[in-house]
Protein backbone atom coordinates (compact mmCIF):
# COMPACT_ATOMS: atom_id res chain seq x y z
CA UNK A 1 0.00 0.00 0.00
CA UNK A 2 1.53 4.03 -1.12
CA UNK A 3 2.44 6.01 2.26
CA UNK A 4 0.47 8.71 2.71
CA UNK A 5 3.90 10.60 1.51
CA UNK A 6 4.20 8.69 -1.62
CA UNK A 7 0.29 9.82 -2.60
CA UNK A 8 1.27 13.25 -1.91
CA UNK A 9 4.09 13.59 -3.60
CA UNK A 10 2.21 11.93 -7.16
CA UNK A 11 -0.47 14.73 -6.67
CA UNK A 12 2.14 17.04 -6.09
CA UNK A 13 4.11 15.89 -9.16
CA UNK A 14 1.01 16.19 -11.09
CA UNK A 15 0.20 19.45 -10.11
CA UNK A 16 4.09 20.82 -10.93
CA UNK A 17 4.28 19.45 -14.16
CA UNK A 18 0.83 19.67 -15.11
CA UNK A 19 0.78 15.81 -16.05
CA UNK A 20 -2.59 14.10 -15.14
CA UNK A 21 -2.67 10.85 -12.41
CA UNK A 22 -3.48 8.06 -13.39
CA UNK A 23 -5.38 7.01 -10.36
CA UNK A 24 -7.74 4.40 -9.17
CA UNK A 25 -8.96 2.54 -5.60
CA UNK A 26 -6.39 0.19 -5.67
CA UNK A 27 -3.59 2.91 -5.71
CA UNK A 28 -4.81 5.74 -3.68
CA UNK A 29 -5.79 6.07 -0.46
CA UNK A 30 -7.40 3.12 1.59
CA UNK A 31 -9.62 4.98 3.74
CA UNK A 32 -10.74 8.99 4.62
CA UNK A 33 -8.64 9.35 7.27
CA UNK A 34 -5.79 8.70 4.87
CA UNK A 35 -7.20 10.92 2.21
CA UNK A 36 -7.66 13.63 4.58
CA UNK A 37 -3.74 13.09 5.74
CA UNK A 38 -2.76 13.00 1.91
CA UNK A 39 -4.98 16.81 1.35
CA UNK A 40 -3.07 18.09 4.49
CA UNK A 41 0.66 17.30 3.65
CA UNK A 42 0.06 18.74 -0.13
CA UNK A 43 -1.28 21.49 1.85
CA UNK A 44 1.87 22.12 4.06
CA UNK A 45 4.40 21.47 1.01
CA UNK A 46 2.92 24.23 -1.20
CA UNK A 47 1.66 26.61 1.96
CA UNK A 48 4.80 25.92 4.11
CA UNK A 49 1.83 25.55 6.86
CA UNK A 50 -0.06 28.34 6.58
CA UNK A 51 -3.34 27.96 8.44
CA UNK A 52 -6.24 28.14 5.74
CA UNK A 53 -8.60 31.04 5.69
CA UNK A 54 -10.67 29.05 2.56
CA UNK A 55 -12.74 25.99 2.69
CA UNK A 56 -14.94 24.41 0.54
CA UNK A 57 -17.56 21.75 1.95
CA UNK A 58 -20.59 19.29 0.72
CA UNK A 59 -22.39 16.42 0.49
CA UNK A 60 -23.99 14.32 -1.87
CA UNK A 61 -27.16 14.01 0.29
CA UNK A 62 -28.00 14.26 3.69
CA UNK A 63 -27.88 10.72 4.48
CA UNK A 64 -23.78 11.07 3.80
CA UNK A 65 -21.41 12.58 5.93
CA UNK A 66 -20.59 16.13 4.16
CA UNK A 67 -16.15 16.53 3.00
CA UNK A 68 -14.40 19.07 3.33
CA UNK A 69 -10.82 21.10 1.35
CA UNK A 70 -8.75 23.96 2.51
CA UNK A 71 -8.62 26.29 -1.05
CA UNK A 72 -5.28 27.76 -1.55
CA UNK A 73 -4.80 31.52 -0.66
CA UNK A 74 -3.42 32.18 -4.33
CA UNK A 75 -6.64 30.52 -5.50
CA UNK A 76 -9.06 32.57 -3.75
CA UNK A 77 -9.88 35.81 -5.30
CA UNK A 78 -12.66 39.00 -5.71
CA UNK A 79 -14.69 39.26 -8.88
CA UNK A 80 -13.97 40.20 -11.56
CA UNK A 81 -11.01 37.88 -11.48
CA UNK A 82 -8.46 37.55 -13.78
CA UNK A 83 -6.48 33.46 -14.06
CA UNK A 84 -3.97 32.19 -16.61
CA UNK A 85 -5.08 29.54 -18.53
CA UNK A 86 -1.70 27.46 -17.53
CA UNK A 87 -3.03 27.67 -13.97
CA UNK A 88 -5.83 24.67 -15.40
CA UNK A 89 -5.74 21.39 -16.67
CA UNK A 90 -9.24 21.04 -17.08
CA UNK A 91 -12.21 23.40 -15.39
CA UNK A 92 -15.54 23.41 -14.80
CA UNK A 93 -17.55 26.16 -12.72
CA UNK A 94 -20.08 26.03 -10.09
CA UNK A 95 -22.58 28.72 -8.92
CA UNK A 96 -22.62 28.58 -5.12
CA UNK A 97 -23.02 31.16 -2.04
CA UNK A 98 -19.76 31.21 0.67
CA UNK A 99 -20.23 32.75 3.89
CA UNK A 100 -17.42 34.52 5.77
CA UNK A 101 -17.41 34.52 9.96
CA UNK A 102 -17.23 37.87 11.56
CA UNK A 103 -16.19 36.15 14.69
CA UNK A 104 -14.38 33.37 15.92
CA UNK A 105 -16.35 29.88 17.08
CA UNK A 106 -13.47 28.09 18.84
CA UNK A 107 -13.46 24.36 19.44
CA UNK A 108 -15.54 22.40 21.24
CA UNK A 109 -17.31 19.08 22.78
CA UNK A 110 -21.19 19.52 21.87
CA UNK A 111 -21.94 20.82 17.92
CA UNK A 112 -22.63 24.41 17.53
CA UNK A 113 -26.46 25.32 17.57
CA UNK A 114 -27.43 26.55 14.01
CA UNK A 115 -28.38 30.18 15.65
CA UNK A 116 -24.74 30.35 17.23
CA UNK A 117 -23.34 29.75 13.55
CA UNK A 118 -25.94 32.31 11.51
CA UNK A 119 -25.05 34.68 14.24
CA UNK A 120 -21.30 34.61 13.92
CA UNK A 121 -21.19 34.91 10.25
CA UNK A 122 -21.01 38.67 8.84
CA UNK A 123 -21.23 38.26 5.59
CA UNK A 124 -22.86 36.20 2.65
CA UNK A 125 -21.08 36.10 -0.78
CA UNK A 126 -22.07 35.01 -4.44
CA UNK A 127 -19.06 32.95 -4.80
CA UNK A 128 -18.09 30.80 -8.12
CA UNK A 129 -15.67 27.19 -7.59
CA UNK A 130 -13.60 27.00 -10.33
CA UNK A 131 -13.16 23.30 -10.47
CA UNK A 132 -10.34 21.22 -11.55
CA UNK A 133 -8.46 18.00 -11.10
CA UNK A 134 -4.96 16.59 -10.87
CA UNK A 135 -6.91 13.35 -11.50
CA UNK A 136 -6.89 11.68 -15.50
CA UNK A 137 -10.12 10.63 -14.77
CA UNK A 138 -11.87 11.83 -11.07
CA UNK A 139 -14.66 9.54 -11.91
CA UNK A 140 -12.66 6.40 -12.08
CA UNK A 141 -10.42 7.86 -9.39
CA UNK A 142 -13.19 7.25 -6.66
CA UNK A 143 -13.92 9.62 -4.07
CA UNK A 144 -10.84 9.04 -1.53
CA UNK A 145 -8.78 10.33 -4.39
CA UNK A 146 -10.92 13.00 -5.01
CA UNK A 147 -10.83 14.06 -1.93
CA UNK A 148 -7.15 13.91 -1.43
CA UNK A 149 -7.35 15.95 -4.31
CA UNK A 150 -8.48 19.03 -2.51
CA UNK A 151 -12.11 17.53 -3.96
CA UNK A 152 -11.18 18.55 -7.14
CA UNK A 153 -11.17 22.23 -6.29
CA UNK A 154 -9.10 24.87 -8.68
CA UNK A 155 -10.30 28.24 -7.38
CA UNK A 156 -12.66 30.29 -6.10
CA UNK A 157 -14.22 33.26 -6.85
CA UNK A 158 -15.77 35.72 -4.36
CA UNK A 159 -18.63 38.72 -5.43
CA UNK A 160 -19.68 41.49 -3.08
CA UNK A 161 -21.67 40.94 0.12
CA UNK A 162 -25.13 40.05 -0.33
CA UNK A 163 -27.25 43.20 1.16
CA UNK A 164 -29.81 41.24 3.98
CA UNK A 165 -28.96 38.25 3.29
CA UNK A 166 -30.68 37.43 6.41
CA UNK A 167 -33.88 38.39 5.34
CA UNK A 168 -33.53 36.64 2.07
CA UNK A 169 -36.00 33.64 0.94
CA UNK A 170 -32.81 31.77 -0.88
CA UNK A 171 -34.95 28.77 -1.90
CA UNK A 172 -36.69 31.34 -4.57
CA UNK A 173 -33.76 32.77 -6.16
CA UNK A 174 -33.36 32.32 -9.52
CA UNK A 175 -29.87 30.95 -10.49
CA UNK A 176 -27.60 31.64 -13.80
CA UNK A 177 -24.57 29.90 -15.13
CA UNK A 178 -23.29 31.97 -18.85
CA UNK A 179 -20.08 30.89 -19.95
CA UNK A 180 -18.78 33.28 -23.47
CA UNK A 181 -21.91 34.96 -22.91
CA UNK A 182 -23.90 31.55 -23.44
CA UNK A 183 -26.11 30.57 -20.95
CA UNK A 184 -25.19 26.89 -19.54
CA UNK A 185 -28.06 26.75 -16.78
CA UNK A 186 -30.74 28.32 -15.11
CA UNK A 187 -32.36 26.90 -12.24
CA UNK A 188 -34.87 28.40 -9.29
CA UNK A 189 -34.10 27.64 -5.93
CA UNK A 190 -32.33 24.31 -5.14
CA UNK A 191 -29.64 25.46 -2.78
CA UNK A 192 -27.50 22.83 -1.52
CA UNK A 193 -29.18 19.63 0.82
CA UNK A 194 -32.42 22.38 0.83
CA UNK A 195 -30.11 24.48 3.66
CA UNK A 196 -27.42 27.13 3.02
CA UNK A 197 -26.61 26.36 6.32
CA UNK A 198 -26.48 22.24 6.59
CA UNK A 199 -23.13 20.85 6.48
CA UNK A 200 -21.58 24.28 8.90
CA UNK A 201 -22.24 22.38 12.57
CA UNK A 202 -19.92 19.42 10.68
CA UNK A 203 -17.53 21.54 9.55
CA UNK A 204 -16.78 23.13 12.52
CA UNK A 205 -16.65 20.04 14.54
CA UNK A 206 -14.45 18.93 11.56
CA UNK A 207 -11.88 21.71 11.49
CA UNK A 208 -11.49 22.50 15.22
CA UNK A 209 -14.14 25.33 15.23
CA UNK A 210 -13.74 28.54 12.93
CA UNK A 211 -11.53 32.30 12.79
CA UNK A 212 -12.76 35.10 11.75
CA UNK A 213 -12.56 36.05 8.28
CA UNK A 214 -12.47 32.03 7.50
CA UNK A 215 -14.90 31.68 4.24
CA UNK A 216 -16.57 28.41 3.94
CA UNK A 217 -18.26 28.03 0.10
CA UNK A 218 -21.55 25.35 0.79
CA UNK A 219 -21.97 23.45 -2.67
CA UNK A 220 -23.06 23.56 -5.97
CA UNK A 221 -26.77 25.32 -6.61
CA UNK A 222 -27.49 23.70 -10.35
CA UNK A 223 -23.92 21.29 -10.65
CA UNK A 224 -20.70 21.47 -12.58
CA UNK A 225 -20.63 22.28 -16.00
CA UNK A 226 -17.41 21.82 -17.69
CA UNK A 227 -16.17 24.47 -20.11
CA UNK A 228 -13.16 24.95 -22.89
CA UNK A 229 -9.89 27.20 -22.19
CA UNK A 230 -9.35 29.94 -22.56
CA UNK A 231 -12.89 31.76 -21.45
CA UNK A 232 -15.06 34.09 -19.60
CA UNK A 233 -17.17 32.81 -17.07
CA UNK A 234 -19.81 34.04 -14.29
CA UNK A 235 -22.51 33.08 -12.19
CA UNK A 236 -25.86 35.21 -11.28
CA UNK A 237 -28.35 34.89 -8.86
CA UNK A 238 -31.28 37.07 -10.25
CA UNK A 239 -32.15 40.18 -8.17
CA UNK A 240 -29.05 39.90 -5.49
CA UNK A 241 -26.05 40.30 -8.14
CA UNK A 242 -23.54 38.46 -10.21
CA UNK A 243 -20.03 37.57 -10.73
CA UNK A 244 -17.59 37.09 -13.16
CA UNK A 245 -13.76 35.68 -13.93
CA UNK A 246 -11.93 35.87 -17.22
CA UNK A 247 -9.33 32.83 -18.24
CA UNK A 248 -6.88 33.40 -20.70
Amino acid sequence: MPTTLELAARLLDARKNRTPLNASDANGPIDIEQAYAVQRTVWHEITQGARPAAWKVGAPNRHSEPTSAAIFPHHVRNSPARFSANDFRTLGIEAEIAVRFGRALPAQTEPYRRDEIVTAIASVHIAMELVDTRLADPEAAGPLWRLADNLVNGALVIGAAIPNWRALDFSGLTVRVHANTRLLAETIGRQPLDDLFYCLPWWLAHNGGAQAGDIITTGAWNGMHPVDLPTEVGVAFVGVGDISARIF
